[in-house]
């Protein structure tokens, strides 16, 4: 009996040295360092978006500069998109003025929404990294801020954001197109 153990452990010691010599290190993937430096975008104006929000709700669509779109709109390339949508501004304006905008959900002026996941879908303030017109992560921002400035067309807005509790800097300077979505009653 002592026998048939020893030999039952000695098989078992002898497949565990096998497959510790077959075992070569994973080495951890660095995840892809996205390009935060966004060279193109539009900001699009909804108006009074919300019944009983007194605030006009503008979004910034922002893209790094080796994405462009195909004839359908679609987006094409490796880079990053950055989409903050909800930003909320006094109705007299219909672009972001110069100053400092807060991520929260009030809907006070002067702030923006956190990113969020509704049945698979990002909305509010996220990151998509594309790679070969690929989809290959989102990132939803919480917790951000950007500080805008516009002198003439020339836009500057440099963010501050947090998405997965990791802190990313991005930063967008050009001129913006300007896309009005409000409806017309």
């Amino acid at each position: 009996m002592i026998e048939m153990k020893n030999r039952i452990f000695g098989a078992f010691c002898l497949c565990v040295a096998c497959c510790l010599i077959g075992c070569k290190p994973v080495e951890p993937v660095k995840p892809k360092v996205l390009d935060l430096t966004f060279t193109q975008g539009s900001v699009i104006c909804y108006g009074q978006y919300y019944e009983g929000l007194p605030q006009n709700v503008v979004a910034l669509d922002l893209y790094s500069k080796d994405i462009t779109f195909d004839s359908l709109g679609h987006i094409v390339g490796t880079g990053t998109n950055l989409y903050v949508s909800d930003i909320f501004l006094p109705l007299g304006d219909t672009i972001p003025q110069n100053g400092t905008y807060q991520c929260d959900t009030t809907g006070a002026e002067n702030t923006f929404l956190p990113g969020m996941d509704f049945d698979g879908n990002p909305t509010g303030t996220y990151i998509l990294d594309l790679e070969d017109s690929q989809l290959t992560r989102v990132i939803l921002c919480s917790d951000s801020s950007f500080l805008f400035t516009r002198a003439g067309d020339s836009i500057n807005i440099e963010f501050n954001l947090i998405g997965n509790k990791q802190p990313y800097s991005a930063h967008f300077h050009g001129v913006l197109k300007y896309e009005d979505r409000r409806q017309h009653l």
